[in-house]
């Protein structure tokens, strides 16, 4: 009776260190535990000053850390230290951090088990671009449907699409024209005032502070009247 009622009081201190937050007493062995670790993908922005990589656990004896990077084995610049117990949180600061992408895992262990983290992946986004391209005016009876394919690079999510001019000008949308959820831009049919030259696409990346243009496109709508073509032409090159 008196183990039982040993064993007992180990386990209630056990589950009451882990519910409170408490040290576990120096007593009661105990293998680690995660209690803190970052969750990813971390996004390394080019405004970030630095990127900490966290990871924490608890343990009786205390636990010691190692981390993998890409399954291997990596030894992290930059260890953070608590006045208490050791981390394995490190840090990296930005001018390091191209170097560094990549997926970890931290890895807590004593005498007990080991306890490791969800695999925690550090990516660092190259800026978008669109690709240089020569358009050429594209050709639309009145009355057809027109669609202008945006097309935008890829990138951090979220991103927003645009349709404006040259001038950043809005194009007016309604219900026969609209932006589609592919980001292209949809004429139900074509009017005599759809003719322009600078129909520009503008792929918006919010998390990375980020705007990039298409090349503009042209749009001639032909008149469906004789004798108007030319007219159409002139304004789409003007």
């Amino acid at each position: 009776m008196r183990l039982v009622g040993s064993l007992q009081l180990v386990l209630l201190l056990a589950f009451s260190s882990t519910a409170t937050g408490l040290s576990i007493p120096l007593e009661v062995e105990q293998p680690p535990t995660i209690i803190n670790s970052s969750s990813g993908p971390i996004i390394a922005l080019p405004f970030d000053k630095s990127i900490t990589i966290q990871c924490e656990a608890r343990g009786n004896p205390p636990p010691e850390y190692r981390w993998t990077k890409d399954g291997k084995d990596f030894i992290p610049p930059h260890v953070t230290t608590n006045r208490h117990h050791p981390v394995g949180t490190f840090v990296l600061h930005n001018k390091q951090v191209v170097e560094f992408r990549g997926k970890y895992q931290c890895y807590s262990s004593n005498k007990l088990g080991t306890a490791m983290t969800d695999e925690i992946e550090l990516r660092v986004p190259n800026v978008p671009k669109f690709p240089k391209e020569v358009n050429s005016p594209l050709v639309i009876e009145e009355g057809d449907p027109i669609i202008l394919e945006c097309n935008p690079p890829e990138g951090v999510a979220p991103i927003k699409i645009y349709w404006m001019s040259i001038g950043l000008e809005h194009i007016e949308q309604d219900e026969r024209v609209s932006v589609g959820t592919d980001g292209n831009l949809y004429f139900a049919y074509a009017l005599l005032k759809d003719s322009r030259q600078d129909y520009c696409c503008f792929a918006s990346f919010t998390k990375i502070r980020t705007i990039v243009q298409k090349t503009a496109m042209a749009v001639i709508v032909k008149s469906l009247k004789p004798g108007n073509e030319s007219a159409d032409s002139g304004e789409a090159s003007e």
